[in-house]
């Protein structure tokens, strides 16, 4: 395939490994922090630093109730998230400041809007979390700016990549990047699965493959990644894990990036040179792709489906206006995300008052 630029970089199979810095919500709302995650990225010898840009109120239902952390806290995740969104107006600044410590930038699309708050600054990719894996809507919607889109896939099984895979080629765009992820904050070792690699090279040999990893070493998971021919790897990290922010305890700190950046770089040397690299084969696993035990709670907690944003009155049509496809949480589940299309060209009336916050269910619109 054609080469990919992702945050500035060239990526292709024959390139180096693309080592991405996940910022995320390590920010905390603060915009100099912000600027010192850069500089830690950059410092560190990454490729691309992430953030993400959304709204709370547009990822989650407002019923979504309360999130345990990966620190143990219990908090209300839309409150949350609120305390941790990245202001639009930050990103031409954060750009401008990769610029300048010659890092790419790179930025989660959770939204239709955020992705067109990004194509108006001229990015060259999107990330997608692997929560909007099933928000086929959003996968075309963005697919249809003819951006490198870098995906990652917790909690999927592989007829949900499958799909995903198709939605995007279907809108004319072949540049993906496809990421072995795991839906566990921290991941143990053992839920690596990093044989999947080889799945993801058989069943999608056209694209470019990597690992999103969430494991607190810095260095183990990553190493067997490359050695199992990832071209990125994605690693959160924050300026100090006793910080009190939701994603600061399983991120590796400043000295931790370094050592993975410099592990992911001595690797690619040992396997060019075909030399012995130690690889601890726990981490293999299965190579068969599936949400595993672990993530089962996350991907009910963050898979997307259709809720009401207004109370939607009997025999009043299911429209944009009143629906969206968000995160469910603690909430009940509704439709998947992709059958909403067809409830809005078919315009299906509901049968029964649906209260905001409320998820839209079969029930609610096909019984009479």
């Amino acid at each position: 395939m054609n080469k990919m630029l992702i945050g500035g970089k060239k990526v292709d199979k024959d390139s180096p490994v693309l080592i991405i810095a996940e910022a995320g919500i390590n920010h905390d709302g603060d915009y100099n922090q912000a600027l010192k995650l850069i500089d830690v990225a950059s410092e560190a010898g990454a490729d691309v630093v992430k953030f993400q840009l959304f709204k709370a109120d547009k990822m989650y239902t407002k019923n979504a109730g309360k999130y345990i952390t990966a620190s143990g806290k219990n908090e209300e995740i839309v409150e949350l998230l609120k305390s941790v969104e990245l202001p639009f107006e930050w990103i031409p600044k954060l750009i401008d400041y990769c610029k300048l410590k010659n890092i790419g930038f790179l930025c989660t699309v959770c939204d239709e809007y955020s992705g067109d708050v990004l194509t108006d600054y001229h990015v060259d990719s999107f990330k997608m979390a692997s929560y909007a894996i099933t928000h086929i809507p959003l996968l075309k919607y963005v697919a249809k700016k003819q951006k490198t889109m870098v995906f990652s896939t917790a909690g999927a099984n592989l007829s949900d990549i499958e799909e995903a895979i198709r939605t995007i080629k279907n809108e004319g765009n072949e540049k993906i990047a496809l990421l072995h992820c795991v839906a566990k904050y921290p991941a143990p070792l053992e839920t690596c699965n990093m044989n999947v690699l080889d799945t993801f090279k058989f069943a999608f040999p056209d694209l470019i493959i990597g690992y999103s990893d969430h494991t607190e070493d810095p260095i183990k998971a990553p190493v067997t990644a490359v050695y199992k021919g990832a071209k990125i790897i994605e690693k959160h990290f924050t300026i100090d894990k006793n910080l009190p922010g939701a994603d600061h305890s399983f991120a590796v700190d400043p000295i931790g990036l370094r050592e993975m950046v410099r592990a992911i770089r001595d690797t690619e040397i040992k396997i060019k040179n075909k030399e012995e690299v130690e690889i601890d084969p726990l981490i293999f696993g299965t190579s068969e792709k599936k949400m595993q035990e672990c993530e089962r709670s996350l991907r009910r907690y963050a898979y997307r489906t259709v809720f009401a944003i207004k109370d939607i009155a009997p025999n009043e049509l299911i429209t944009t206006l009143n629906t969206a496809i968000l995160r469910p949480g603690e909430s009940e589940l509704g439709i998947e995300p992709k059958f909403y299309e067809m409830l809005i060209q078919n315009k299906v009336k509901a049968n029964k008052l649906i209260e905001e916050g409320s998820p839209v269910k079969w029930d609610d619109i096909l019984n009479v």
